[in-house]
């Protein structure tokens, strides 16, 4: 299959293009060429700014697929639209839960109200990502109909995640003892392995299959709780969670912990994307992998999470 990537260096991307390949599919690559650009040489490179029409006018032409993994704002989609878009066999999108408008009821499927904000909407309103997203599939249905796929992922976590928000929880449980943590554990969680959402993918553009799919796991949401206790048993090491203040939690900046917000868009349902072949890893598996490729990487400083020695010094406050 001739399948078109847009992106494809960094994580998502980098995990479809490893799985596509394995299924000996024919991948050419459209990126700026920032992210790890001697990766997969065995692919057809393009370099260019999506968001340009000269740098996609390489593009012209038939593709069996087009999998989008870094279309962030309409303004980015539309140069390729314009020109390919009516050839185009299969489009899948990857999109996010953050489309959802909140409130949102335990278990709501891919039907639910999503936000509706302005191409305008300012970079720091909380709801940019989540909107912004929800207007590029808009304009997808708009274009092509049919011919779509909208992929959903909740948090993804695995190696190569430059985010590390996962990471961070694995590396400091991993080193164990006394830890701070949110004041409310029981906030739920949906994670997915890269790799699984991956072979979805994959799974999804074989069979050309339309529609639009959450893919979130595990298959019930587990709490905070509940992820440090598997992560903990996962490593082999012991921690003695110790929730901080509200205070405290938004200065440690815990990753994936939204605080006093309404956990809803956190236990969304999966169950259409199971139907159609969807299956998870054990948590266990993704940490130990986690844990392996952050050595590996040699344990650098972290994009998200507090350092120890703020986590430390913030329970050192409360004796």
């Amino acid at each position: 299959m001739n399948v078109l990537v847009l992106g494809g260096t960094r994580f998502v991307g980098r995990a479809f293009v490893e799985a596509a390949l394995s299924n000996a599919h024919t991948l050419t690559m459209f990126n700026r060429g920032l992210s790890d650009p001697a990766a997969f040489p065995e692919t057809r490179r393009v370099a260019g700014d999506r968001s340009s029409r000269e740098d996609v006018a390489p593009l012209e032409g038939a593709w069996d697929c087009v999998v989008d993994v870094s279309g962030y704002r309409p303004d980015q989609l539309r140069p390729f639209l314009d020109l390919a878009g009516a050839s185009v066999v299969h489009y899948l999108y990857v999109s996010t839960v953050s489309v959802y408008a909140e409130p949102m009821p335990p278990g709501a499927a891919e039907d639910a109200p999503m936000l509706s904000v302005g191409e305008d909407i300012a970079a720091g309103d909380p709801r940019a990502y989540g909107g912004l997203k929800a207007l590029c599939e808009l304009l997808l249905r708009d274009r092509l109909g049919e011919r779509l796929t909208v992929v959903r992922p909740t948090f993804v976590i695995g190696p190569h995640d430059y985010t590390d928000r996962f990471t961070w929880w694995v590396r400091r449980i991993a080193h164990g003892g006394r830890m701070a943590v949110p004041p409310n554990l029981g906030q739920h969680l949906q994670l997915i392995d890269v790799r699984d959402l991956a072979a979805f993918m994959v799974r999804i553009v074989e069979g050309r299959v339309p529609g639009t799919f959450n893919a979130v796991g595990p298959e019930r949401p587990i709490s905070m709780a509940a992820m440090i206790e598997a992560v903990a048993e996962a490593v082999g090491t012991v921690v003695v969670p110790v929730p901080v203040d509200a205070r405290s939690a938004r200065a440690l900046a815990f990753p994936l912990y939204i605080g006093d917000e309404d956990d809803g868009g956190l236990q969304v349902s999966g169950a259409a994307a199971r139907v159609h072949g969807l299956t998870l890893r054990p948590l266990a598996a993704s940490v130990h992998d986690i844990l392996d490729w952050d050595r590996e990487r040699g344990l650098p400083p972290l994009r998200s999470g507090p350092s120890l020695e703020a986590e430390l010094g913030s329970l050192a406050a409360l004796t």
